[in-house]
């Protein structure tokens, strides 16, 4: 199946953001891998992308940990994203705390990080299978630039 991905840049203006994730650490490994497979295993299988349930490697992780920012409440894992240069990456909510603004929240943070360390243009990948997430970005500054079909 042929997956459509877009391309987007941030075209917002400045953004503060008060929202205080702390780096991921080895020992967030288990929780990290279950809320990243249960957010990520309905897109996969729609997309037929096998196997569904996938989560890069504990030593990945560990690898780029500073760059892996982890929001949570009362010791449960509420959702996560990750920078990388110019880039916002695996951002996902576990299901118990979507369409709370959490999302909103970390995209937020990733932003603002970002524009802190006036890295331009920033910019994410999503895809189109993914209106609900496309439709956060679209409302959140950012624009599509380029579309492309992946086989």
């Amino acid at each position: 199946m042929q997956v459509i991905a877009h391309k987007m840049e941030y075209s917002g203006g400045q953004i503060a953001s008060e929202l205080t994730p702390r780096h991921y650490s080895d020992s967030d490994f288990e929780r990290y891998k279950a809320v990243y497979q249960a957010c990520f295993h309905d897109l996969r299988e729609a997309l037929e992308r096998y196997p569904v349930d996938v989560c890069v490697s504990r030593e990945k992780l560990e690898r780029e940990k500073e760059n892996i920012y982890i929001l949570e409440t009362a010791e449960k894992l509420v959702g996560s994203v990750a920078v990388y240069g110019n880039e916002i990456d695996d951002l996902f909510v576990a299901k118990d705390f979507q369409r709370q603004g959490c999302g909103k929240a970390l995209l937020r943070f990733a932003v603002s990080l970002l524009q802190k360390r006036r890295v331009s243009p920033i910019v994410l990948h999503v895809a189109d299978w993914n209106k609900g997430a496309l439709h956060m970005y679209l409302k959140n500054g950012f624009e599509i630039v380029s579309t492309e079909t992946i086989e």
